[in-house]
């Protein structure tokens, strides 16, 4: 291991940004994280609300579909898949680069270090709503398919809702997990101490802190656009925000987050792994 210090790319005013050579860089990580073993165990794991839904369909008499689907859409999505995906993928976005010996590369090309940053978030995010999305509308349909309310049109609605809502909590945990691999080491320590006792407890808790959780705004944009009413969630509709204030608190939140992970990416010096040091 050494220390590799690599030069800031400066930009003229009156010179572009190199767009093309930073979209490049965001397919190649796209291509790189769905060829990675990680693809793999995720897709394991996503598969697991589907086979849970096919195994209570099969042995449940008394099948209760909306009850499968808040248990395994609207808990074990949000609670444990979501934040797992995010976690799993930002933490590698600069660490693969210096496992692999590749990062002092990317640092030496004519690319500004923060869009180096933003090309690995918009590829991460991009990944992982792309899986999320797709076994969220499978797990739906899984669920609700061949039943006799079952309305093709509505279920490819309230799918694509839930996606859309995943897709903003991807974002937020994506710019947090992200903003913590750049600071710490340990970030999936650290990542699924947050998951545990921030989204998980603190969420669960009727108190001003659940405000500063992704879970409290997934849960009220579920209540706003799904009329998902939980009495266990503890949230009044009347007292809660609009769901355009969820959507901004967690858009604005995630571009903040990102902005200032990225300028701390584009000063910090990284200790890198060299043919020397190895």
């Amino acid at each position: 291991m050494s220390d590799v210090t690599a030069p800031i790319a400066k930009w003229p005013l009156d010179r572009r940004l190199p767009f093309g050579a930073l979209w490049a860089l965001t397919t190649m990580t796209i291509a790189r994280q769905l060829r990675s073993r990680r693809i793999l165990v995720m897709i394991i794991l996503f598969s697991m609300p589907m086979v849970f839904a096919g195994i209570a369909r099969y042995y449940d008499d008394d099948y209760n579909p909306s009850q499968v689907e808040f248990v395994l859409i609207f808990n074990l999505f949000p609670y444990a898949l979501i934040p797992l995906t995010a976690l799993l993928y930002a933490s590698g976005m600069i660490q693969d680069e210096i496992e692999d010996q590749t990062l002092t590369y990317l640092m030496v090309r004519p690319l500004p270090r923060w869009g180096i940053y933003v090309a690995k978030i918009v590829a991460t995010l991009f990944v992982a709503t792309l899986l999320t999305t797709v076994f969220t509308v499978g797990t739906f349909l899984v669920i609700n398919a061949g039943l006799s309310e079952f309305w093709s049109e509505q279920i490819l609605e309230r799918s694509a809702i839930t996606s859309g809502i995943f897709a903003l909590a991807l974002m937020a945990y994506v710019a947090i997990f992200g903003a913590i691999s750049l600071v710490f080491k340990r970030t999936l320590v650290i990542g699924v101490t947050y998951i545990i006792f921030f989204e998980s407890v603190m969420a669960n808790i009727d108190f001003i802190v659940r405000k500063a959780t992704v879970m409290y705004y997934i849960r009220v944009l579920a209540i706003h656009w799904l009329e998902l009413r939980r009495s266990e969630w503890s949230i009044m509709l009347d007292q809660a925000p609009s769901a355009l204030v969820c959507v901004l608190t967690l858009v604005i939140a995630s571009v903040v987050i990102s902005a200032i992970a990225a300028f701390y990416f584009s000063v910090k010096e990284f200790r890198v792994k060299t043919p020397e040091g190895n």
